[in-house]
C-alpha cells in the first residue's frame, strides 16, 4: 500500500482539509475487503505553542468502503481540527504524518471474517505547506 497527501487546506483556523491518495494491491480474489481505515495528524509550531490536531476515518462492511485495492490512486479527504488544548492552526508550513491499512478476509456471515489479512501504509513525519 502506499499513500500521499495533496495541499492542506486550512479553514476557520482549526480546520485542515486534508487530500489523501491511496492506492493499493488487489487482495487474493477469495477474499472480501471488508475494512479500511485513515488517520491523519499534524503538528505546527505556532509561536511558543505547538497547534495539532488529527483525524481519522474508519470504515467496516456493509459501509462503503473509502477506497477499492485495484492498483490504481483513490483520493478522499480527511479533517484534522486543531486540539482545544492548543493554539489555532495557521498557513505555512506544518509537520503531517499520516497511515492507513485495510483488511480481507473470508467471510463466515454478517460483520464474521477468518483468515484474515492486511496491507498498511504510511507517510510522513513530513513538513508541508498549508494554504
Amino acid at each position: 500500500m502506499t499513500m500521499r497527501l495533496g495541499t492542506p487546506d486550512l479553514q476557520a483556523g482549526v480546520l485542515i482539509v486534508v487530500p489523501v491518495i491511496v492506492s493499493c494491491s488487489p487482495f487474493d480474489p477469495s477474499l472480501t475487503l471488508f475494512s479500511e481505515n485513515v488517520g491523519v495528524s499534524v503538528e505546527q509550531d505556532v509561536g511558543r505553542r505547538i497547534a495539532f490536531g488529527s483525524g481519522f476515518i474508519t470504515q467496516f462492511l456493509p459501509q462503503p468502503l473509502l477506497f477499492l485495492c485495484d492498483d490504481t490512486e483513490h483520493t478522499f479527504v480527511v479533517n484534522v481540527l486543531a486540539n482545544t488544548a492548543g493554539p489555532p492552526f495557521k498557513r505555512g508550513l506544518a509537520v503531517f504524518s499520516a497511515f492507513a491499512g485495510a483488511m480481507a478476509g473470508v467471510s463466515c456471515g454478517p460483520g464474521c471474517f477468518f483468515n484474515t489479512v492486511s496491507q498498511q501504509g504510511s507517510f510522513g513525519p513530513t513538513p508541508i505547506r498549508i494554504r
